[in-house]
């Protein structure tokens, strides 16, 4: 089963109460489990990319920090957007997981802890999740 199959299905599944953070976490585990059945090592094909956005109160340093764990995991940046809207920070990023070093989930959880630390909500994301999620 393709990636996309296994959001569609769970959106379908969990019907209106579909979020992208229930979905995501249903598909992290059953593509952790699928690995782990295979004892294979994760692989990010070519060419997958990665969503990140941020938000929260404006602070010193928030794109830094991002850039600094994107890179550090040696995702490349393609592109990036931000903007203070009225003392709030908001920001999206698009990175090439190709030759990352470590997992999405690894990104993710860094990128949370950054978050966290700093106050600003910080998310990472399959492009095909959240563009799944997202579509009109």
């Amino acid at each position: 089963m393709d990636l996309r199959s296994l959001i569609e299905q769970y959106a379908r599944i969990l019907g209106p109460a579909a979020t992208a953070e229930r979905i995501e976490a249903l598909v992290a585990a059953t593509l952790e489990a699928s690995e782990s059945t295979h004892h294979a090592a994760p692989v990010t094909p070519s060419g997958e990319r990665v969503l990140i956005t941020a938000y929260g109160r404006d602070r010193h340093g928030v794109l830094a920090a991002v850039t600094t764990i994107v890179s550090g995991m040696n995702c490349n940046i393609l592109d990036v957007s931000q903007k203070i809207l009225q003392g709030y920070f908001t920001m999206i990023m698009l990175a090439d997981m190709q030759h990352m070093r470590g997992s999405l989930a690894d990104l993710q959880q860094q990128l949370d802890n950054k978050g966290r630390e700093m106050g600003v909500r910080i998310l990472a994301q399959h492009e095909e999740l959240f563009n799944a999620m997202h579509r009109p």
